[in-house]
């Protein structure tokens, strides 16, 4: 009986045991679906105010920066950032297992990059808030309608004031730039997507150097001091080192971002003046100005001899000076045409006094040129000295309508076109303000001429010698060809050269005459001399070019030139091989050059090669075609590329083809 007794609870126990494993089973998914029904409610509710705001966004931004409430705008940016903030803390414990659900029909893709794109967000709107808590109060200032004169030094104040805030949102957007390369599946996101991410990539750089020279603008602004600039108005219709000849100077200064004077005059009216009362001042020019175009003085107007726009900058401030000894320069500013073309796209449309004419980012280049010609009732010696007076005219409409309606500026525009014209070089700075030069240097916006160790380096520089406008109907296409399978590596340029000007079977001269007032299009319908300059890595040698003949009595100098291509010492960092020649109207002209390339264009990586050319783009030069052609030695076999455009290819082969807008990069792996 006792054993009977006994086991009876024995027989019962798994019967117990098992109901209540059931029933905390049960307890368990009944509080596994709430949790996930309030994390999908929390995460349901945050996705619908971001799409929310998203349509808030579209319509605070209708009317523009003028029609923007800094207070909504504020709401609105705190509430994105705090769904993006909930949504974070809600989907963390989910994170570490969606990139295992690729296989998940349409959102498969997303689901990889889930963590990437929600640190973007996260960052992204992290830099947001941070950047528009210090911002906030330069909108509130453009939108103030005043008659007591320019916002902009209350501007400068803003920003530098934000500067803390701009540093703080400088490294959160950092986080986004980590993150998004690490996106690399892309293609395969839904089309919506895509579209959104293409528009993200175009306005990433811009923002992420944005953010670093901002932060810098005070001090060029005059913040902390008042700041003078010797301007640099040139023309790439006669295309210099640095863009084109300088035709027009001025000095801007500025006093914590008031301006206070800004004239523009003839760079070569300046330069008779100032040789006129200190001609021992003067040195000898370079050697190809005096050589090829018979100057015997080097002034003002041919600063610009060398690519390296520091060294040209330099060189102007020393010959400012020599005509104007007490002026103080901080730093040199140069622009051209397609520079004003990017300004008066932001500005809208800009009234000229004293005439008719409203230039527009559509006609402005075409009303400059259209300005040189003589007018009605001028005497020749009055169209001499007065053709270049409407620089002066433009530049004080524009300088009106900056300080007096800074809030009709599309501010977006004004950024990309900006960011656009450093890039491309129609705008370059150089300062002597040490914290701006190292911004400047870091954003590869000081125009120096560098040249990074172990790789190729091309630039093809031309400097029109003709005393004309040609290169309006210039254009220059670059072939570069490299053998990496020879023992030593091989280079062959070849450069195409096509003058697209109308038929005229004038005979060519070097200069043009001035006496009888020729128009613009009379100027720039010339035969083509070029002073050729390649500038390749150090230690390259040339190997052969071709052989150019200028009969003189083309040339200003009466001596003809019969020479092919050479080598001289210009810059230590490089190699700069040299030529001249002439392209006679409406023809088409090449010119070639062999050289070998230092061993250490190719370097070696753990287990493959690598191939990396700089390639620079000379400034003032519009798009223009460029081919590269690498040859591989026998096998091997294309691991990695990365250029402009994907290259195509075949075999040995690999050709990149692309137009050079900015300075590229093209590198190369392979495994021998």
């Amino acid at each position: 009986m006792t054993t009977k007794a006994n086991e009876l609870p024995t027989t019962e126990t798994p019967l117990l045991t098992k109901s209540r494993v059931r029933i905390l089973l049960l307890i368990a998914l009944a509080l596994l679906l709430v949790w996930l029904g309030v994390k999908g409610w929390r995460i349901g509710r945050a996705v619908q105010s971001l799409l929310a705001q998203q349509a808030a966004a579209e319509s605070l931004m209708a009317e523009g920066i003028t029609g923007i409430d800094p207070a909504q705008a504020e709401e609105m940016v705190q509430t994105i950032r705090q769904n993006v903030v909930t949504l974070r803390q809600e989907t963390a414990v989910f994170m570490p297992l969606t990139p295992f659900l690729g296989w998940l029909p349409e959102v498969g893709p997303l689901a990889v990059a889930a963590p990437q794109l929600m640190e973007m967000a996260d960052a992204g709107t992290e830099t947001a808030v941070v950047a528009y808590e210090g911002l906030k109060p330069a909108l509130a200032l453009l939108q103030e309608e005043t008659s007591s004169g320019s916002p902009l030094p209350q501007l400068v104040n803003v920003l530098a004031e934000a500067r803390p805030n701009l540093a703080l949102a400088q490294q959160s957007f950092q986080r986004v730039v980590v993150a998004r390369n690490q996106i690399s599946n892309e293609a395969q996101f839904p089309e919506r997507i895509q579209t959104a991410f293409q528009l993200f990539d175009e306005w990433l750089p811009l923002a992420q150097d944005g953010l670093v020279f901002v932060q810098v603008l005070p001090n060029i602004l005059g913040h902390s001091e008042q700041r003078s600039y010797l301007l640099l108005a040139q023309n790439e219709d006669e295309l210099r080192a640095t863009g084109g000849f300088i035709s027009g100077i001025g000095l801007l200064t500025v006093d914590n971002g008031d301006i206070l004077s800004l004239d523009f005059q003839d760079a070569s009216t300046f330069d008779r003046e100032s040789l006129a009362v200190n001609s021992t001042a003067y040195d000898y020019p370079p050697q190809p100005l005096y050589e090829l175009m018979g100057l015997d003085y080097h002034m003002l107007r041919d600063a610009n001899y060398w690519p390296d726009f520091p060294i040209s900058a330099q060189k102007a401030i020393e010959l400012y000076q020599i005509g104007r000894p007490d002026a103080k320069i901080d730093g040199v500013i140069a622009i051209d045409q397609q520079f004003i073309a990017l300004l008066v796209e932001a500005t809208g449309p800009i009234p000229v006094a004293g005439s008719d004419t409203v230039i527009t980012g559509a006609n402005a280049v075409q009303s400059f040129r259209d300005a040189f010609n003589i007018k009605e009732g001028q005497t020749n010696a009055e169209w001499f000295q007065n053709r270049k007076a409407f620089l002066s005219t433009f530049s004080a409409a524009i300088r009106q309508k900056i300080e007096t309606e800074p809030a009709s500026l599309d501010m977006v525009t004004l950024a990309r076109n900006m960011f656009a014209a450093l890039n491309s070089r129609h705008l370059q700075l150089y300062l002597a303000d040490p914290e701006v030069t190292a911004v400047l240097n870091q954003l590869d916006w000081d125009g120096r001429l560098e040249n990074p160790t172990n790789q190729d380096f091309l630039l093809v520089l031309d400097s029109n010698m003709g005393f004309n406008k040609t290169n309006l109907h210039m254009d220059r296409a670059t072939k570069y060809e490299i053998d990496l399978a020879a023992p030593e590596p091989q280079a062959h340029l070849t450069i195409t050269y096509r003058h697209a000007g109308p038929e005229n079977e004038a005979p060519c001269f070097q200069t043009v005459f001035y006496d009888s007032a020729p128009t613009y299009a009379e100027v720039a319908d010339q035969c083509y001399f070029n002073f050729l300059r390649v500038y390749a890595p150090p230690e390259s040698e040339l190997e052969w070019s071709t052989q150019h003949i200028i009969p003189g009595e083309m040339t200003v100098t009466g001596v003809p030139w019969e020479r092919s291509g050479q080598a001289i010492n210009e810059f230590a960092d490089f190699t700069t091989f040299t030529n001249f020649l002439m392209v006679p109207r409406s023809q088409t002209l090449q010119t070639e050059l062999a050289y070998t390339l230092p061993q250490t264009a190719v370097q070696p990586q753990d287990n493959h090669q690598r191939y990396q050319l700089w390639l620079r783009k000379q400034a003032g030069m519009e798009p223009e075609a460029v081919t590269i052609t690498i040859t591989l030695p026998e096998g091997a076999v294309v691991l990695d590329t990365q250029s402009p455009e994907a290259p195509v290819v075949d075999g040995r082969l690999v050709t990149f083809t692309f137009n050079l807008v900015e300075d590229s990069l093209i590198a190369l792996d392979f495994a021998p």
